[in-house]
This record gives C-alpha cells, sequence and structure tokens, in this order.
C-alpha cells in the first residue's frame, strides 16, 4: 500500500516554508482567512494538476523578492556569471513524501525509491519551478533609467520605465518568468539529500499521483450571472467520463443506449423536420442561384449530445400530480451536498477510467459547509469515507477508490468533528523579512505533542460536544460559567469605550468559551501551541480549613484557593491566598495567554471570591451595601443567593454602564492590544501534569 504522508512547500505566496503531514484518509485544514489555506490546494494544481506550470511573478513569496534584487545586483554590478547565479535564484518547490510497505507493489513509486537503506519505507518526489540556465541573462540583464529619469525599455516597448529600478525590474520580471523558468521532476533520497535522480520530463510523477479538486466557488445561487442548473451541466461531465475505453462496461452500455437514442431523433428531424425547415431557405434561384455548376442547399440537422447534457438538461425533483420542482427550487444547503457528491463521483469515474491508475489519488475539497446546516456539517466529514465505500461497492472486481482528502474548512462544527490528529492550523504570522507575512502550519499529527494524552481526548470530546471557535478566532475568552459568557459581550462594549478605535474588541473576531470551573488548565498548552491571544477568567475560590475539611469562604477569612486551573498556572497545589494577591501582571502572563482571577478593586481592601461578589463589590450602590469593612461579607452573602442567569440577563440589558470588575478590566485591555512578535516569544514554564489533580488531595466542601 503506497500512501501520500508529507507535503512540503517553500517559496508560494504565505507558504514560505510549511510542513504538513497527510492522513490516511481525511486531513482537515482549518485557520482564519488570509492565513494559506486556499493557496496549498492553489499550489498543488500548479504542480500535478491542469494548471501544472502557470506560475507568475506574484506566485513567489514576498520574502523572496530580495534575492531577485541580490542577483540582479551581482549580475550587474559584478558580472557575475548565469551558471553562479542559477540556483542563487528564487524557486517554488513541492516535495511530497511516500510511505509503502516493503512487501507491497511499488509500481509507479519505483522510480522515487533511490536509497540503498533496507530499513526504509519512505520515497521522496520534488517539483521545482526554476530557471533554466539559457535563460538567466534574459531575466537579469536590464537596462533602467537612473533616478528620476524615465526611458523606454528596448526597441518594442512603448511604455517609459519607472524611475525606481526595482520597480522596473520586476515589471521585466513579471513578464520574463513563464518564458525562463519552467518545472522539473527529481526523486530525493531521505537519507541523504544531496542524492536525486533527475527525470526528463513529469511522466513517472504523473504516474504516481493524482489530484482532484472541489473548489469553494460553487455558483448554486440563481441571478444575472449566476447560474440554476449548475447540478444538470454536471451530467455532460459524467458522459465525457463513461465515453471511454477506458469506462466501466455499465457506463458504456448507457453511453451506447443514449446515442442510439439521439440517433433515432437526427434520423426523424432529417426526415420531415428538414424538409419542412428546407421551405425557410430564401429563394435563391430568383438570384440565378444554383447555377449549372452550383451545388443545391440543403439543411442538415444534427444533435451534439453534450449539448443537449449542457444546455438542455435539467434535474429535477420528483413532485406530486406530475409537476416536477426545477432544481433551483430546493435548498441551497442540499444543493451543495449533492453538488459535492456529482463532482466525486465525476472524480472517481475520471480516476477508473485511467488506463493506467496513479498509486495515489488527492482530493482537495473546499469549504464543503457552505450553505450546510450545523448538524450536517459534522456529519460531512464522518460520512466522507462511507460514500468512497459507497462509490467502490460499484466496482466489486476492482481495489476499493483508495482517494486522501483533504478538506479545507472555516466551520467549527466541521473541524470539531474531525479526529484531533487529523487538525491542521494555519495560522498567518510575520515573516522574517521586512513587513512581509508568511503561514505557519500547527500540525496536530505532529507537533500537539505538548499536550497529555488524557488532555487531549478531553479536549476531543469538548471541542466536538460543543461548538468551539478556537480555530478560526483572532482572540479568545475562556469563561468559567454562564455569568461570564452571558455577560461578556456588554462587558466588552463598556471596555471598548475606554479604548481607542484601533484597539476595539468588538471590531476584532474574538470567541468566548464557557470551559467549566474544574477544566480550564486542560486548555493552557492547546492555547500556547495555538498561539492565540487568549484571557482565562477564572476564581480565587478561597477555601479555609475546618474539621479536616476546606469549606468555601469569603477571601478574608480564606488560606488557599480550591481552583486548580490557578495551582496549575503557579505550578503550586497549596498556593496561599496571600501569595495570589502578590502576583504581577507579569506573573499571570505567558506569551499569548493571561490568566485573570479576583484582585481587589482600586481604593479598596476587599476582595471577591468569585465572579458573582466581584461584580457586587464594584458596584455596591447597585446593591445598596455600605462601602465599610463589612462589604466584602456581605457582598458574599448576597452572591450565595445570586440567580446566577437571571441576574446576568437583568446586567446585560440594563441601559446604564455599570462598573466592569478591575480584574476582567485589566485582562481586557490586555487582550485589546497586538498578539506579541513571534521574536518576542519565550518558552513557557513547565507545567506538572500532575498538578491537574491536586484537588484530590484534600477534599474540600463547596
Amino acid at each position: 500500500m503506497i500512501k501520500l504522508t508529507g507535503i512540503n512547500v517553500r517559496g508560494f505566496r504565505l507558504l514560505e516554508d510549511v510542513e504538513i503531514s497527510v492522513e490516511a484518509s481525511s486531513t482537515v485544514i482549518v485557520g482564519r482567512n488570509n492565513s494559506g489555506k486556499t493557496s496549498l490546494t492553489e499550489v498543488l494544481d500548479r504542480f500535478v494538476g491542469d494548471k501544472a506550470g502557470q506560475f507568475r511573478l506574484e506566485d513567489f513569496s514576498a520574502s523572496l523578492r530580495a534575492a531577485f534584487i541580490s542577483c540582479r545586483t551581482q549580475r550587474v554590478q559584478d558580472n557575475a556569471p548565469a551558471s553562479v547565479l542559477l540556483n542563487a535564484l528564487p524557486t517554488i518547490s513541492l516535495d511530497l513524501t511516500f510511505s509503502y510497505e516493503a512487501a507491497g507493489d511499488l509500481g509507479p513509486l519505483s522510480p522515487f525509491i533511490i536509497d540503498l537503506d533496507p530499513n526504509c519505507r519512505i520515497a521522496i518526489a520534488r517539483i521545482e519551478y526554476a530557471p533554466a540556465l539559457s535563460g538567466v541573462g534574459d531575466l537579469l540583464d536590464l537596462t533602467v533609467p537612473a533616478e528620476g529619469e524615465a526611458v523606454v525599455e528596448g526597441a518594442e516597448s512603448e511604455a517609459p520605465l519607472p524611475a525606481d529600478p526595482n520597480v522596473a525590474f520586476f515589471r521585466h520580471l513579471r513578464v520574463q518568468i513563464p518564458n525562463v523558468y519552467a518545472l522539473r521532476v527529481c526523486a530525493i533520497d531521505p537519507t541523504d539529500p544531496s542524492n536525486r535522480r533527475m527525470f526528463a520530463n513529469s511522466a513517472e510523477l504523473s504516474a504516481l499521483i493524482r489530484v482532484g479538486f472541489i473548489g469553494a466557488q460553487r455558483t448554486l445561487e440563481p441571478g444575472k450571472k449566476g447560474d440554476p442548473d449548475v447540478i444538470g451541466k454536471l451530467l455532460s461531465q459524467l458522459f465525457r467520463t463513461a465515453d471511454t475505453l477506458t469506462a466501466a462496461p455499465e457506463d458504456q452500455l448507457i453511453v451506447s443506449q443514449m446515442k442510439d437514442s439521439v440517433s433515432r431523433v437526427e434520423s426523424a428531424m432529417q426526415g420531415g423536420f428538414d424538409t419542412q425547415l428546407r421551405g425557410l431557405l430564401p429563394a435563391l434561384s430568383l438570384f440565378g442561384f444554383p447555377g449549372l455548376n452550383d451545388t443545391e442547399l440543403r439543411p442538415h440537422t444534427t444533435i451534439d449530445i453534450e449539448s443537449v447534457l449542457t444546455d438542455n438538461t435539467r434535474i429535477l425533483y420528483s413532485g406530486m400530480d406530475g409537476v416536477h420542482l426545477p432544481e433551483g427550487y430546493n435548498g441551497l444547503g442540499t444543493r451543495n451536498l449533492i453538488y459535492i457528491l456529482f463532482q466525486l463521483e465525476t472524480i472517481h469515474k475520471s480516476y477508473r477510467n485511467l488506463p493506467s491508475r496513479p498509486a495515489v489519488h488527492l482530493v482537495f475539497i473546499e469549504e464543503p459547509e457552505a450553505h450546510l446546516h450545523p448538524q450536517m456539517q459534522e456529519v460531512f466529514i464522518s460520512q466522507l469515507n462511507a460514500a468512497i465505500g459507497n462509490l467502490s461497492d460499484r466496482y466489486p472486481d476492482e481495489p476499493a477508490w483508495a482517494a486522501q482528502f483533504v478538506v479545507s474548512t472555516h466551520s467549527s462544527h466541521l473541524a470539531n468533528a474531525a479526529q484531533f490528529d487529523a487538525i491542521r492550523y494555519f495560522l498567518n504570522v510575520p515573516s522574517q523579512a521586512p513587513g512581509c507575512r508568511k503561514t505557519k502550519v500547527k500540525d496536530f499529527r505532529r507537533g500537539a505533542a505538548t499536550i497529555s494524552e488524557d488532555d487531549r481526548k478531553f479536549l476531543q470530546q469538548y471541542m466536538t460536544l460543543t461548538k468551539c471557535d478556537l480555530y478560526f478566532a483572532d482572540k479568545a475568552i475562556l469563561v468559567e460559567g454562564a455569568t461570564e459568557r452571558i455577560l461578556m459581550p456588554r462587558v466588552v462594549g463598556v471596555i471598548d469605550e475606554t479604548l481607542d478605535a484601533a484597539n476595539r474588541l468588538g471590531r476584532q473576531y474574538i470567541t468566548t468559551m464557557e470551559v467549566g470551573g474544574d477544566y480550564a488548565q486542560k486548555f493552557f498548552p492547546l492555547l500556547e501551541y495555538l498561539e492565540l491571544k487568549s484571557i482565562v477568567v477564572t476564581d480565587l475560590d478561597a477555601v479555609r480549613l475546618n474539621g479536616g475539611r476546606y469549606h468555601k469562604c469569603p477571601c478574608e477569612d480564606g488560606e488557599r484557593t480550591s481552583n486548580n486551573a490557578l495551582k496549575a498556572w503557579f505550578g503550586n497545589p497549596a498556593i496561599s491566598l496571600a501569595e495570589l494577591r502578590a502576583k504581577t501582571p507579569a506573573e499571570k502572563t505567558r506569551n499569548f495567554y493571561r490568566i485573570a482571577y479576583q484582585i481587589p478593586e482600586e481604593g479598596s481592601p476587599h476582595c471577591a471570591r468569585s465572579y458573582e461578589d466581584a461584580l457586587i463589590l464594584a458596584n455596591l450602590g447597585m446593591f445598596e451595601i455600605a462601602n465599610d469593612h463589612t462589604a466584602a461579607r456581605v457582598a458574599f452573602d448576597q452572591a450565595a443567593n445570586f440567580g446566577k442567569s437571571t441576574e446576568a440577563i437583568r446586567f446585560a440589558l440594563m441601559p446604564e454602564n455599570w462598573n466592569v470588575p478591575l480584574y476582567i478590566r485589566e485582562a481586557l485591555v490586555w487582550l485589546s492590544e497586538p498578539p506579541p512578535a513571534p521574536a518576542m516569544q519565550v518558552p513557557p514554564p513547565e507545567i506538572d501534569p500532575a498538578l491537574g489533580e491536586a484537588a484530590a488531595q484534600a477534599e474540600v466542601v463547596l
């Protein structure tokens, strides 16, 4: 069995240098907009798809432009030979890593296995978009104007060159790159990257891998430019696929019967229909035509079956009383799903009909969630393999269709339904080149080892059962319970009134998640791994020892905390309330995320235990509580009778503003600021996994 296991892209748009492992069945690509997900689909199409070799200057990563300028400088100033500059010029490359079994039929993979290690079970194919030696001079030789001068580029050009030599040079590159660059394919020895085998063309690669694409741009809505019958038009694609010598016998029989039907219709039309049509021809005889040497005109009608399928065949939905509904009368979600299934059928049959089938078939599906309701989105991934099995069942005497799928999505429902190890998180980060950005891939198969197995199981279950937007948000707020979640939109609105317009949280893509009081610490390694700027809002949960058991109490009577998240954060299962109150903002911050818990309000000695009494202490007048030494105890007592959801809704709907507790206000102001630059990142302190179970060491009565 041969499988694609890895993709490495270098130099293509945001994919400056990314490596992605590929699952045996389905790999799910997630991430925010403009993070490079579509570029992954594009680069595979440009290397091994229908657009092979169709690159342009804009496809090179922005960070590579400096290399073009450097090579030109060496050419002009140092008169460097083309042979020296050839390897210095930027290239776009794609490495495909395949795994194989020792006893399996290697077939089309054989030319790419060039290592001598009997224990090695991988092979690497590299495709490069690189310059030819003969074209280096044409690429780099360009006369540019002096500063402030505009001259004509060559005798054939009428447009003056810009005064900026770099602008002129890149305009020249835009024209020359397609003429000088070309694809080249080689095999790479995984045990010795310097050992390569070059191929004369891409025939060996075509025999090894084939790609199919179901794009995100599916025009399903009727309109001036839209086409409400797009599903019907897919029938012509299925016909062309079936009308081949290598198609399945059942498909060939159907095509033969269709052609017979069309032939009978043609014969009938060429009889009476053409005779009547002849009567519509102009009276040419009045002008002496036809003469003795002229032939007579006569109409002859033929029917192109593909045109019939494309332009005149519609998909109808069965109705009652002989009234069947047009395709456009069904919901967009159903039509989208049917469209994807039709496309899968076309891709599958095209693969089956190949005279020599490639060893690997990789199929990209972009944003399948369009118009689908959440439950259908969640089912999509799990049913994808079932659909593949159904398609393969039509070929009982042939091997099953061993397609590998790469699904890119913006749907949290679809992403959460995927296995944790199948997630590839695309992140847009600054590049080392000034002013440039690049994609950073968080590969959960390879890189999430910092998350313990137990925590990964918990996160998978949590994210499957709840709507989790961590993969798509710019920032995140993790809260303990319903009160914080309900009130957070109003809290954000109050805080935004104090912030500069550029930093207001309401303008940023922020998700609020309710994670419970006992599980917040399980998200710490995930937030760290995603490099997602976040705050974790939790409670002090003050307790005191009484009769051998810890009981909850006001902070002024408390000794320590029962909060596992705080114990894990500070690495101390017996941390005292005094130590917690003494922690600085820097100690509450780790790279991209920060923890927030109750602290005294400005000018007040009182500290709350929970979100509810913190809200009361920040708004004593609203609760008619005197601002004296009893305030914290009274707030604690009132919070015990706090109707959490009811009171939260009352605060959320209150027309006048109220005071946001200081610990939340400080955290949200920090969250509103831009994320830290990658260069400023420092490794997080080690967290002892045992700390999550520290509460078990002492029984806490709440």
